[in-house]
């Protein structure tokens, strides 16, 4: 598939629309492999000694804008010399915009009618797809509004969510299962236990709890993996 620009564009038909939510997961899930790739080949030989003394890049408005070598070598290895096996700074960078891209694009898919909030419904069944919901909305909440190197959590993330929880009498301790063998057989998984995992308390929830501790980073990688599996799942069927 081509490249399009990674923004949803506000077409007035829905189908359009929800397509470029989907385009949005499907993209950012690619790029979050690539960017694992970089980091992980810089981690193991320092590219700062392939960076140019000037990188030019030539826009469509006939814009050409040079970005500093030195700055990109600094950037490249301060992380092949402090990265470790979690990663360095640019993959935390690389790992947030995707995970945030990711969650944006899903709810905004499922926030219209459209064949794909059927699909994803009917694989979850009404309590866990509301569930799942909750969850993909909190991410993108919190990912969107953070300014902080620790993500802190802002009331206007949770408590929105919290309140229409509680409209609609449904528990505040949100728990999602999900098990790619019974819920997605379209998707090879690597066993018949392959799944993810997910709980938020949103009755618990205040500013002083780190985001991080309620979804580890390896919790946001298995939410990112099930969001593209259900778009992949669905472009299949």
């Amino acid at each position: 598939m081509g490249y399009n620009n990674p923004m949803i564009n506000t077409h007035t038909d829905p189908a359009l629309f929800v397509d470029d939510a989907l385009l949005l997961v499907e993209q950012n899930f690619y790029f979050l492999h690539a960017g694992e790739f970089y980091d992980a080949l810089n981690r193991r030989e320092d590219l700062s000694r392939m960076v140019p003394a000037h990188i030019v890049r030539q826009f469509e408005d006939g814009v050409a804008y040079t970005f500093g070598g030195e700055l990109t070598r600094t950037v490249v290895s301060h992380d092949h010399e402090y990265g470790d096996e979690t990663g360095g700074l640019f993959a935390w960078f690389v790992e947030f915009n995707a995970f945030r891209g990711i969650a944006m694009g899903m709810l905004e898919a499922l926030a219209h009618p459209s064949p794909f909030q059927d699909f994803v419904q009917g694989r979850l069944g009404e309590v866990r797809y509301e569930n799942f919901v909750d969850i993909v909305a909190f991410v993108r909440n919190v990912l969107s509004h953070n300014t902080h190197a620790e993500i802190r959590l802002n009331k206007k993330d949770y408590e929105g969510r919290r309140k229409r929880i509680a409209r609609m009498g449904r528990e505040l301790q949100v728990v999602f299962n999900f098990n790619y063998h019974d819920d997605l057989p379209e998707i090879a998984a690597p066993s018949p236990r392959y799944g993810a995992q997910f709980a938020v308390d949103f009755g618990s929830l205040s500013e002083s709890v780190p985001f991080l501790e309620i979804l580890p980073m390896g919790k946001l990688m298995m939410l990112s993996e099930l969001c593209f599996n259900l778009v992949v799942a669905y472009r299949n069927t």
